[in-house]
């Protein structure tokens, strides 16, 4: 279950928490986890949920700068 959901520029964020932190991002208007390989926004316990929120958020910052480039 998760422990956070926000939403950020229309893609919707959840931190899940096992034994460390991890965010999946749904991109806007859909409800399918987006698939970032090795580049998973993660955090550790001690680093905290918050940190990777932080970490979700500047991958969506990356995202949609690159969409913003490309048109």
């Amino acid at each position: 279950m998760s422990v956070h959901i926000e939403e950020y520029r229309g893609y919707r964020v959840a931190i899940y928490s096992r034994n460390d932190h991890h965010a999946v991002i749904t991109a806007p208007g859909g409800n399918a986890a987006m698939d970032f390989g090795i580049y998973w926004p993660r955090s550790t316990v001690v680093e905290g949920a918050a940190i990777c929120l932080e970490r979700a958020m500047a991958l969506i910052d990356e995202l949609t700068e690159s969409v913003s480039e490309d048109r």
